[in-house]
Protein backbone atom coordinates (compact mmCIF):
# COMPACT_ATOMS: atom_id res chain seq x y z
CA UNK A 1 0.00 0.00 0.00
CA UNK A 2 1.22 3.49 -0.83
CA UNK A 3 3.06 5.68 1.69
CA UNK A 4 3.57 9.30 0.68
CA UNK A 5 6.19 11.48 2.35
CA UNK A 6 5.82 15.25 2.10
CA UNK A 7 8.91 17.24 2.92
CA UNK A 8 10.14 20.81 2.69
CA UNK A 9 11.47 23.72 4.67
CA UNK A 10 9.62 25.04 7.74
CA UNK A 11 6.75 27.29 6.79
CA UNK A 12 6.56 25.99 3.21
CA UNK A 13 3.09 24.47 3.65
CA UNK A 14 3.41 20.85 4.79
CA UNK A 15 0.66 21.14 7.40
CA UNK A 16 -1.55 23.05 4.98
CA UNK A 17 -1.00 20.28 2.42
CA UNK A 18 -2.07 17.60 4.94
CA UNK A 19 -5.18 19.64 5.80
CA UNK A 20 -6.09 19.98 2.11
CA UNK A 21 -5.47 16.27 1.52
CA UNK A 22 -7.71 15.49 4.50
CA UNK A 23 -10.49 17.71 3.13
CA UNK A 24 -10.18 16.35 -0.41
CA UNK A 25 -10.28 12.70 0.69
CA UNK A 26 -13.29 13.37 2.94
CA UNK A 27 -15.09 14.97 -0.02
CA UNK A 28 -14.44 11.72 -1.90
CA UNK A 29 -16.19 9.80 0.90
CA UNK A 30 -13.08 8.43 2.58
CA UNK A 31 -12.55 8.30 6.32
CA UNK A 32 -9.27 9.79 7.48
CA UNK A 33 -7.48 9.67 10.80
CA UNK A 34 -4.26 10.83 12.34
CA UNK A 35 -3.01 14.17 13.57
CA UNK A 36 -1.69 17.56 12.59
CA UNK A 37 0.61 19.91 14.45
CA UNK A 38 -0.20 23.60 14.38
CA UNK A 39 2.32 26.34 15.06
CA UNK A 40 1.15 28.87 17.64
CA UNK A 41 2.45 32.44 17.70
CA UNK A 42 2.09 35.43 19.90
CA UNK A 43 2.32 38.75 18.09
CA UNK A 44 5.59 38.02 16.28
CA UNK A 45 7.31 34.89 17.47
CA UNK A 46 6.55 31.19 17.52
CA UNK A 47 5.72 30.06 21.06
CA UNK A 48 4.79 26.44 20.57
CA UNK A 49 3.02 23.67 18.74
CA UNK A 50 -0.36 22.07 19.35
CA UNK A 51 -1.01 18.49 18.35
CA UNK A 52 -4.56 17.91 17.10
CA UNK A 53 -6.38 14.63 16.44
CA UNK A 54 -8.12 15.14 13.09
CA UNK A 55 -10.90 12.67 13.94
CA UNK A 56 -12.17 14.31 17.12
CA UNK A 57 -10.23 17.62 17.27
CA UNK A 58 -8.81 16.84 20.74
CA UNK A 59 -5.64 18.86 21.21
CA UNK A 60 -2.85 19.59 23.65
CA UNK A 61 0.38 21.52 23.70
CA UNK A 62 3.03 19.27 22.21
CA UNK A 63 5.77 21.81 22.81
CA UNK A 64 5.82 25.30 24.25
CA UNK A 65 8.26 27.91 25.47
CA UNK A 66 6.39 28.05 28.81
CA UNK A 67 6.44 24.32 29.58
CA UNK A 68 8.88 23.52 32.37
CA UNK A 69 9.01 19.74 32.08
CA UNK A 70 10.01 17.40 29.32
CA UNK A 71 12.99 17.20 27.02
CA UNK A 72 14.16 20.44 25.45
CA UNK A 73 14.46 21.00 21.71
CA UNK A 74 15.58 24.51 20.91
CA UNK A 75 13.56 26.92 23.03
CA UNK A 76 10.71 24.43 23.56
CA UNK A 77 10.07 21.80 26.19
CA UNK A 78 8.34 18.81 24.62
CA UNK A 79 5.27 17.23 26.19
CA UNK A 80 5.75 13.53 25.39
CA UNK A 81 2.48 12.69 27.16
CA UNK A 82 0.62 14.83 24.59
CA UNK A 83 2.36 13.04 21.73
CA UNK A 84 1.31 9.70 23.22
CA UNK A 85 -2.20 10.73 24.25
CA UNK A 86 -3.18 12.67 21.13
CA UNK A 87 -0.79 11.60 18.37
CA UNK A 88 -0.31 7.90 19.08
CA UNK A 89 -3.99 7.36 19.91
CA UNK A 90 -5.02 9.21 16.73
CA UNK A 91 -2.76 6.99 14.63
CA UNK A 92 -3.98 3.78 16.32
CA UNK A 93 -7.57 4.88 15.71
CA UNK A 94 -6.75 5.59 12.05
CA UNK A 95 -5.12 2.19 11.60
CA UNK A 96 -8.24 0.53 12.94
CA UNK A 97 -11.08 2.72 11.66
CA UNK A 98 -9.95 5.02 8.83
CA UNK A 99 -9.31 4.50 5.14
CA UNK A 100 -6.20 6.73 5.15
CA UNK A 101 -3.66 7.60 7.86
CA UNK A 102 -2.38 11.20 7.99
CA UNK A 103 0.62 12.13 10.15
CA UNK A 104 1.91 15.70 10.48
CA UNK A 105 4.74 15.38 11.32
CA UNK A 106 7.62 12.97 11.77
CA UNK A 107 10.17 15.22 13.41
CA UNK A 108 12.60 15.45 16.32
CA UNK A 109 9.88 16.31 18.86
CA UNK A 110 7.60 13.42 17.92
CA UNK A 111 10.49 10.97 17.71
CA UNK A 112 11.26 11.56 21.39
CA UNK A 113 8.28 9.31 22.14
CA UNK A 114 9.00 5.58 22.11
CA UNK A 115 5.28 4.91 21.63
CA UNK A 116 5.24 7.21 18.60
CA UNK A 117 8.23 5.44 17.03
CA UNK A 118 6.63 2.03 17.61
CA UNK A 119 3.31 3.22 16.17
CA UNK A 120 5.03 4.78 13.17
CA UNK A 121 6.55 1.36 12.52
CA UNK A 122 3.02 -0.12 12.51
CA UNK A 123 1.89 2.47 9.96
CA UNK A 124 4.78 1.69 7.64
CA UNK A 125 4.05 -2.06 7.79
CA UNK A 126 0.28 -1.65 7.45
CA UNK A 127 -1.79 -2.12 4.35
CA UNK A 128 -3.38 1.31 4.80
CA UNK A 129 -2.37 4.23 2.61
CA UNK A 130 -0.63 6.96 4.58
CA UNK A 131 0.58 10.50 4.05
CA UNK A 132 3.32 11.69 6.40
CA UNK A 133 5.11 15.00 6.57
CA UNK A 134 8.80 14.70 7.32
CA UNK A 135 10.87 17.28 9.15
CA UNK A 136 13.64 18.45 6.83
CA UNK A 137 16.29 16.76 9.00
CA UNK A 138 14.73 13.36 8.19
CA UNK A 139 14.46 13.81 4.43
CA UNK A 140 17.65 11.97 3.53
CA UNK A 141 18.06 9.94 6.74
CA UNK A 142 17.48 6.23 7.01
CA UNK A 143 15.17 5.74 9.98
CA UNK A 144 14.17 2.19 10.92
CA UNK A 145 10.69 3.48 11.79
CA UNK A 146 10.22 4.66 8.19
CA UNK A 147 11.42 1.48 6.49
CA UNK A 148 8.79 -0.36 4.51
CA UNK A 149 8.34 -2.84 1.73
CA UNK A 150 5.36 -0.80 0.48
CA UNK A 151 5.32 1.67 -2.40
CA UNK A 152 6.82 5.03 -1.30
CA UNK A 153 6.58 8.40 -3.00
CA UNK A 154 8.46 11.42 -1.66
CA UNK A 155 7.18 14.84 -2.69
CA UNK A 156 9.31 17.91 -2.01
CA UNK A 157 7.09 20.93 -1.35
CA UNK A 158 8.28 24.28 -2.67
CA UNK A 159 6.70 27.68 -3.21
CA UNK A 160 6.14 26.85 -6.87
CA UNK A 161 4.36 23.50 -6.32
CA UNK A 162 2.72 23.75 -2.91
CA UNK A 163 -0.74 24.45 -4.32
CA UNK A 164 -0.58 21.36 -6.57
CA UNK A 165 0.91 18.87 -4.08
CA UNK A 166 -2.35 18.13 -2.16
CA UNK A 167 -4.11 17.14 -5.38
CA UNK A 168 -1.13 15.08 -6.57
CA UNK A 169 -0.94 13.21 -3.24
CA UNK A 170 -4.72 12.71 -3.03
CA UNK A 171 -4.84 11.37 -6.59
CA UNK A 172 -2.09 8.87 -5.74
CA UNK A 173 -3.99 7.74 -2.63
CA UNK A 174 -7.20 7.26 -4.63
CA UNK A 175 -5.38 4.96 -7.08
CA UNK A 176 -4.73 2.54 -4.22
CA UNK A 177 -8.20 2.46 -2.68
Amino acid sequence: MIKIFLTGYPGIGKTTAIQKINNYLKLRGLKTGGFITIEERDTRRRIGFKIIDISNLNSEWMAHVSLFEGPKIGKYNVNIDAIDKIGVNAILYALKEADVVLIDEVGPMEMLSRKFRDTLNLVMKSDKPAVLTLHRSYTNKKLPELETDKEVITLQISRSNRDAIPLVASTEILKWI
